[in-house]
């Protein structure tokens, strides 16, 4: 009696937690200009910022120079003044409240500051490393850095003056991620991942990462956590739409909803007021689309998903229970997973009441998820004895 009191209560749960589903990525006005890659974007306290970039034409490439500012607000666009090349592959940091751009294909060392108020480049001193394009750059304490290979130089927008950092212990190649978390700047080099503390100029190797991409990502950082996002797996032609987040306090990598819109290599992201954005960069397509993570929607859908369906006994022997409404059943799997994100069982969905064999598990932590067409619907950690 108790057992069926408790499932009628879960079902009803259920039926008011569907909807929860879905809302961490939420589509946003569509990016401005026209569809791109290696564009780049940046953002102060309360506005984004995304411009240049290219496609891949017959025999050469177009550029654009076009700029654009992010209301989140208003959810809306606005065209600014173009920058004063065509260029893809630059890089962007923000000081002073204002995106500063350079390098790239058409420039070297050359580097300029928007004021969002006048609506003007200015040309700052040139960048000490001969083009640091295709990479990254970051911003701490109202500095920026940037960095190629192995080199890292900071800029000091008081003195209008570049200087040379400690070098890194790896180099860096083309097309990696950076993202800033409470004063230290992360860059993810492949599948390495490397902590810069500008306090003390000082690098550290952090926990490898655990997912698909190689290459190609983009990084953001909210609520002392940071996000990569995209990126491609190996060579170009393979994309993956995979979102993993680093949390440095305790050093560890986790796997997060994925990225809802195409999988994609050289997107745009940054963050404002504690929520993600992510746009354009191509497939073989070039998108303009744009979206919103809200990593508060992801908790919360977290949590209510665990309310409404029951994993039990945890820890785990040998059979675990999985108990949720039989009309969420169709094309769902039933997957585990190491926390180093290695698959170890997947099996359909098929039962109300469903018993998963888990004896030939090595005891340890695992992440035991409901996936619909690579989409998580539903995560617990559990424990196997």
């Amino acid at each position: 009696m108790a057992e069926n009191m408790r499932v009628l209560i879960l079902f009803f749960y259920l039926i008011c937690a569907t909807g929860l589903f879905g809302q961490f990525w939420i589509q946003k006005a569509s990016f401005g200009g026209v569809g791109r890659h290696r564009a780049t974007g940046c953002a102060n306290s309360h506005r984004g910022f995304m411009g240049l970039g290219h496609v891949n034409g017959t025999g050469q490439d177009i550029s654009y120079k076009d700029w654009w500012e992010y209301d989140p607000s208003s959810d809306t666009w606005t065209q600014r003044a173009d920058f004063p090349v065509s260029t893809h592959g630059a890089v962007s940091f923000v000081v002073d409240n204002c995106p500063v751009v350079g390098g790239g294909s058409a420039l070297s060392t050359q580097f300029y500051k928007f004021d969002p108020s006048l609506n003007t480049w200015t040309p700052i001193a040139n960048c000490i490393l001969p083009n640091p394009g295709d990479s990254q750059a970051f911003a701490v304490n109202n500095r920026g850095f940037v960095y190629q290979g192995n080199q890292l130089a900071k800029y000091n927008p008081n003195t209008n003056s570049w200087s040379v950092c400690a070098t890194a212990p790896m180099t860096f190649g083309n097309w990696t991620c950076s993202f800033v978390v409470e004063g230290s700047a992360y860059i993810k080099g492949g599948l390495q991942l490397w902590e810069y503390k500008p306090l003390h100029d000082q690098w550290l190797q952090r926990a490898s990462f655990p997912g698909q991409s190689t290459g190609g990502s983009s990084g953001f950082a909210i609520e002392q956590h940071g996000y990569v996002t995209s990126g491609y797996v190996g060579g170009l032609s393979v994309v993956t739409d995979q979102v993993w987040s680093f949390h440095p306090a305790t050093n560890t990598w986790q796997q997060e909803i994925e990225f809802d819109g195409a999988k994609r290599r050289f997107p745009v992201a940054f963050a404002i007021h504690d929520r993600g954005y992510i746009g354009t960069g191509t497939n073989g397509i070039n998108f303009n689309d744009f979206w919103q993570f809200n990593p508060t929607d992801n908790t919360i859908g977290i949590e209510e998903s665990s309310a409404a369906i029951m994993v039990y006994p945890n820890p785990v022997s040998d059979f675990i229970t999985v108990l949720g409404d039989p009309t969420l059943t169709v094309d769902q799997d039933i997957t585990i997973y190491s926390l180093d994100g290695k698959l170890h069982l997947k099996e359909p969905r098929l039962l109300f009441k469903q018993n998963v064999d888990l004896s030939h598990l090595q005891t340890g932590t695992y992440l035991l998820r409901i996936e619909q067409e690579g989409h998580i619907l539903y995560q617990e950690k559990i424990m196997k004895r």
